[in-house]
């Protein structure tokens, strides 16, 4: 797979080196590209397994796109989800209860991978979950129990993270319906649209 450079490096490490630059505008339209990119891959029927704010590369401050595409599975036609077979050195923090409990990949568990992701951008680059270890991340989730949404996060962000971390996976929204709730989005709209005038 062939990728073009993008010269400023990961959304992770950006957020965590100009933290004192990065504007709430900014956030929104990263959280919007993201999910314009997933729906891509969903559309094309690919579940990432590995999204993350590492994983996400600034081409210019407004403008980010998907990487590492390492873990990446294409479903089967007759297939939702995609089994692992064997374990390995899984990003369990990013990971649905469905995937840490029975290894099972799907769109929905890569929706709720952008949830995570989206906590790590409202959050300023935390780690999440912090210290915890993966079998205490998975007793915290099966208890009902998510993440703290950051302070500062937007009403209508902290909206789109709940659904995204709802437990069952037919019940999180798909990645057209979280791009579509960017673009029917006034605040995010005006934002894209002030971006374009200085393409």
């Amino acid at each position: 797979m062939v990728q073009e450079l993008v010269p400023m490096g990961s959304l992770l490490d950006y957020i965590l080196d100009f933290a004192d630059e990065v504007i709430l505008n900014n956030m929104l339209l990263w959280s919007a590209q993201i999910a314009w990119g997933m729906t891509y891959l969903e559309s094309k029927r690919f579940v990432h397994r590995d999204l993350a704010a590492r994983n996400i590369l600034l081409s210019t401050n407004t403008q980010a796109k998907i990487s590492d595409f390492g873990l990446s599975r294409a479903l089967g036609a007759d297939s939702e989800y995609y089994r692992a077979s064997t374990g390995g050195r899984w990003p369990v923090k990013w990971y649905a209860p469905e995937s840490i409990n029975y290894g099972t990949f799907s769109h929905a568990s890569d929706v709720w991978s952008y949830g995570v992701t989206l906590w790590e951008i409202f959050s300023y680059g935390e780690p999440p979950y912090g210290e915890m270890n993966g079998t205490q991340v998975i007793q915290l989730i099966e208890a009902n129990q998510r993440l703290s949404i950051p302070e500062d996060c937007p009403e209508k962000i902290k909206i789109i993270i709940q659904k995204c971390w709802l437990y069952s996976p037919e019940h999180r929204p798909t990645f057209k319906q979280l791009y579509n709730a960017f673009c029917t989005d006034p605040d995010y709209t005006a934002i894209w649209d002030h971006i374009k005038l200085f393409d």
